[in-house]
């Protein structure tokens, strides 16, 4: 019985294949003794057109000046309207929308005064239309020569100005109720073949121009870089099979979607370019003096336009399967909308908690590039750990929105939530301890970013401060991660100052005044180095005799410094102490060594 079952699905398949190809087969065949025809067809359409009372040459040169017209005026008006916004980038997009949008107004108003009839007046408002949108898109790729992409947004805007010249032409054929397959024939050999050669052969051509395009602000072996390698062949890819895809609509004589796959196309090869292009304004915004509002106003926008670019997607390709299914429209599209509105608010909160996190972000201990004071402050401290709770009050605040939105109850989410929680903290005291622990460490303020302190168990600079533990770098490099529920006593090094105190062992007949005399000019002469001055706060000064061991003096002597900076001064004392007592006859005494004595 299996046999006979595989043998059956068999012939069912070869027979849908059959049938395709004959589908496919008939279709060619059809379709190229129409192109065959063509010529009388458009013989055909010439006559219609004088029977009409056109004259087809003068009627293709007014078509022709109206669509250079308006490609003039829509140019006219974005630059005047961009020169007036140019400080105002949030208004770029919209000045060219307005721009194309009074292009096709003003020539409505001029076609309703000034022609009667209204299969020329609907021609020449759609040849308007094509070429305000096709300027649109084509005078800011076409401009800026100065840039080393020009050449492949040139080549881009001469692809889809081809192609907006095509589509004149067929919107003029079916205006005027051509033959079906001439205008076959221009759809294929004048919008759909020239735009997707044109568009692989300008990404294949420029492929390192538009990988760096793409991957602006990313590093090395990142993801996003990677896709960005693989964006020209994944266009390339695209751009035949929606060819392909037309094609293919045709040939079994299916009704085409051909305008709506060119439009779903233009916007899925705009869309990482525009994201792109606005994650470059909001790098601006944020590096410029009191920039956080707008940074994340343009990061804001960047989900704005991925919205808007998905939701024309679902409208034109999945709103018939709603109708299909039988949901109505408007409650979708409804609900869709207060989800992006609350998106787009919890979108704007996200960004400028992150610029502001970027901002109080801690330097890299040790960077000789970055003042101490910088290092190590309280803001930087206590602040990731502000954000990073800011963060998931955001999220969970919108996913539980979210949720009361589509009409979820979350009482019970939010109690059993509440439960769980309990029984975390029952079950784990330890860990309980480590964060209340941290809590007040954080509020006495103990320790912070890039301070070397030492506790019963580890020492070395606070590299980093989680919720329930401290990592500390050993100057020799090994890191310790403590709870801070262990931590116990904390000794800081890295507040305020330092009183460093060295010892000094010389002869039992050393003059000891004379000693003190050329401390104090070592002294003077550290506290006149421009390189030192800045971290002593009190000079170096003998401090006298400090004790008598077996025939030598040991002199002490000491400075006050700022915390964490007493080393540079602490070599430059030694150099000049070895060297000024030498040039004074007066010379350090090794410290006495007991070596026992043997019996025998």
């Amino acid at each position: 019985m299996a046999a006979v079952s595989t043998t059956d699905e068999l012939e069912v398949a070869s027979g849908m294949l059959h049938r395709f190809s004959t589908l496919i087969e008939d279709g060619l065949t059809r379709r190229l003794s129409g192109w065959l025809s063509s010529g009388g067809a458009w013989h055909d359409f010439v006559q219609v057109l004088e029977a009409a009372g056109y004259r087809p040459a003068l009627l293709a040169l007014g078509i022709a000046a109206v669509c250079l017209i308006a490609a003039v005026a829509t140019a006219a008006f974005a630059s005047a309207i961009i020169g007036k916004v140019k400080a105002r980038p949030l208004l770029f997009g919209a000045a060219w929308f307005a721009a194309a949008l009074l292009a096709v107004l003003a020539a409505w108003v001029l076609l309703l005064s000034l022609i009667s009839d209204t299969v020329l007046r609907r021609a020449l408002l759609n040849c308007v239309v094509i070429s305000a949108v096709a300027t649109m898109i084509c005078f800011p790729l076409a401009t800026g020569r100065r840039s080393i992409f020009w050449p492949w947004r040139r080549d881009l805007a001469v692809a889809i100005g081809i192609a907006a010249g095509g589509l004149v032409v067929l919107a003029c054929l079916r205006i005027w109720n051509a033959a079906d397959p001439l205008r076959d024939l221009f759809a294929t050999f004048a919008v759909s073949l020239p735009f997707t050669i044109l568009v692989a052969a300008a990404y294949l051509r420029h492929r390192g121009q538009v990988t760096r395009v793409l991957s602006f602000g990313s590093s090395a072996g990142s993801l996003r870089r990677k896709l960005a390698a693989l964006w020209p062949g994944l266009v390339v890819a695209v751009v035949i099979a929606a060819f392909l895809f037309i094609q293919l609509d045709l040939t079994i004589g299916r009704p085409t979607r051909g305008g709506l796959l060119l439009l779903s196309l233009l916007l899925v090869l705009a869309g990482p370019h525009l994201d792109v292009a606005i994650e470059r304004r909001g790098w601006q915004a944020v590096r410029s003096q009191g920039g956080e509002l707008t940074g994340a106003l343009w990061r804001t926008f960047r989900i704005v336009v991925a919205a808007s670019i998905l939701a024309v997607l679902a409208t034109l390709w999945l709103l018939p399967i709603l109708d299909v299914v039988g949901i109505p429209r408007g409650t979708v599209l409804l609900k869709a909308g207060e989800i992006l509105m609350l998106v787009l608010v919890i979108a704007f909160c996200w960004n400028w908690v992150a610029i502001m996190a970027a901002r109080i972000r801690p330097q890299t201990p040790g960077d000789p590039q970055v003042p101490a004071a910088m290092i190590g402050t309280r803001l930087t401290t206590v602040g990731p750990l502000l954000v990073g709770l800011t963060k998931a009050a955001l999220l969970t605040l919108g996913a539980l929105t979210v949720l009361v939105m589509l009409g979820i109850n979350v009482w019970p989410l939010i109690t059993g939530l509440s439960i769980f929680g309990l029984a975390i903290g029952l079950g784990s005291q330890t860990l309980v301890k480590d964060v209340v622990a941290g809590l007040f460490f954080l509020v006495d303020d103990a320790f912070r970013l890039g301070e070397y302190i030492e506790t019963s168990g580890a020492k070395g600079t606070v590299e980093r401060i989680s919720l329930r533990s401290v990592s500390l770098r050993h100057p020799r490099g090994p890191v310790a991660t403590i709870p801070f529920g262990q931590i116990g006593k904390i000794q800081n090094f890295s507040r305020e100052w330092v009183i460093e105190k060295m010892m000094f062992r010389v002869a039992l007949d050393t003059d000891v005044e004379a000693v003190r005399k050329l401390f104090k000019k070592i002294g003077q002469e550290i506290e006149a180095d421009p390189e030192l001055n800045a971290d002593l706060l009190e000079p170096f000064k003998s401090q006298g005799i400090a004790a008598l061991e077996e025939g030598t003096l040991v002199i002490r002597a000491k400075y006050k410094a700022r915390a964490g900076r007493q080393f540079q001064i602490r070599k430059a004392i030694l150099s000049k102490v070895r060297i000024v007592l030498a040039e004074n006859g007066i010379k350090l005494v090794p410290k006495p060594l007991h070596v026992p004595e043997m019996g025998g």
